[in-house]
């Protein structure tokens, strides 16, 4: 599974709770459409056996691997045979980060979160066509709890488990550290302290749009996604989408525990955006029915920035994740099972 830092935080997924019916936000309905897909390439050939977070531009695919087989990988598609198959030419450093929230925001560097540490990995893609390549290690604020970042300019976005509010602001410069907005409500259990929120909405995607002037976080546990403005000194909510909540029991004594049922919706896998456009690979599968399959998805969710839903598109491939290539202004994805499938969405 991909991203699931929830499971480094609660001991508890996935044991049996009541059933919850909840009200879910009226949903505008568009006309699905179906997308051939093209595979490209099997990249377990190449030594890959799992992929929590990729970005292609041009030529090369950058992949983080997790946290068994280790590190961030680069792939020549010209010529795949360069690359050693043992991974020789990752950073040493690599094998002891747990590494989480991969991005690309503009194209040019890569970027990947030491949830543990608490250190954005920063790295150029020309650095990563080179066996020994350079990075940049940005600390982030100590005594804090970070999940997900992404670095925009001398700024980095970051949401994780904080008392002050969904979303930091760091200023690189200066230093400063500024926090902004709530985190979602639950509306079968109100009035939820705010750590507990942070619990509950833990496990995100957070995707920044090219200018650095807007960002999505999606979280992966319930069909809740958060479009917001990014301003010169704060962060602002555009608008808030509930497709549906997380189906759990929350107890807040004698300390916060979340518990998710095994009948939970999951929701956004991963997310790709353009200028203009979210890309959002929707799941809307449970574990109960659908086991491993609930982490894979047919089915990609198209919302402007102002959080409108434009498009719905239907494919044949389960995908896990996709990226999009600014060079060559087109969407892929990654497929997991048998073999790790690299896909071009012929949109």
């Amino acid at each position: 599974m991909k991203h699931l830092v929830l499971h480094c935080l609660l001991g508890s997924l996935f044991l049996g709770c009541t059933d919850h019916r909840m009200e879910e936000d009226n949903l505008n309905v568009v006309k699905g459409e179906r997308v051939i897909t093209t595979r490209l390439a099997d990249m377990s050939r190449w030594g890959i056996q799992k992929v929590n977070g990729f970005a292609k531009q041009g030529n090369r695919v950058v992949v983080e691997t997790g946290l068994v087989h280790g590190g961030i990988r680069t792939i020549d598609l010209n010529h795949p045979e360069s690359m050693d198959p043992m991974g020789l030419g990752e950073s040493s450093n690599d094998c002891f980060r747990s590494l989480s929230s991969f991005n690309s925001f503009d194209g040019k560097t890569v970027t990947a979160l030491d949830f543990r540490k608490g250190e954005l990995v920063v790295n150029a893609f020309s650095s990563l066509a080179r066996s020994s390549h350079s990075e940049t290690v940005v600390k982030l604020p100590s005594g804090e709890q970070h999940l997900i970042a992404a670095r925009v300019g001398d700024r980095v976005i970051a949401t994780g488990l904080y008392d002050e509010g969904r979303y930091l602001l760091y200023s690189l410069p200066d230093q400063s550290a500024r926090y902004f907005l709530s985190y979602p409500d639950h509306p079968v259990y109100p009035g939820l302290r705010e750590k507990t929120k942070a619990m509950l909405y833990a496990s995100n995607v957070l995707r920044v749009r090219p200018d650095g002037e807007a960002f999505v976080c999606a979280d992966m546990y319930s069909g809740v996604i958060d479009f917001c403005r990014v301003t010169a000194d704060s962060i602002e909510r555009v608008r808030l989408v509930r497709l549906h909540y997380p189906e759990v029991e929350v107890s807040e004594t004698p300390s916060p525990r979340v518990v998710y049922c095994q009948g939970n919706r999951f929701g956004f896998l991963d997310v790709a955006v353009t200028e203009d456009k979210v890309y959002a690979l929707y799941s809307g599968k449970t574990y109960k029915m659908d086991r491993g399959r609930a982490f894979e998805s047919n089915c990609l969710l198209v919302y402007d920035w102002a959080g409108n839903l434009i498009r719905t598109l239907y494919f044949g491939d389960a995908l896990t994740g996709i990226s999009y290539d600014r060079e060559e202004r087109a969407l892929y994805g990654i497929t997991q099972g048998l073999e790790i499938g690299l896909i071009k969405l012929n949109l």
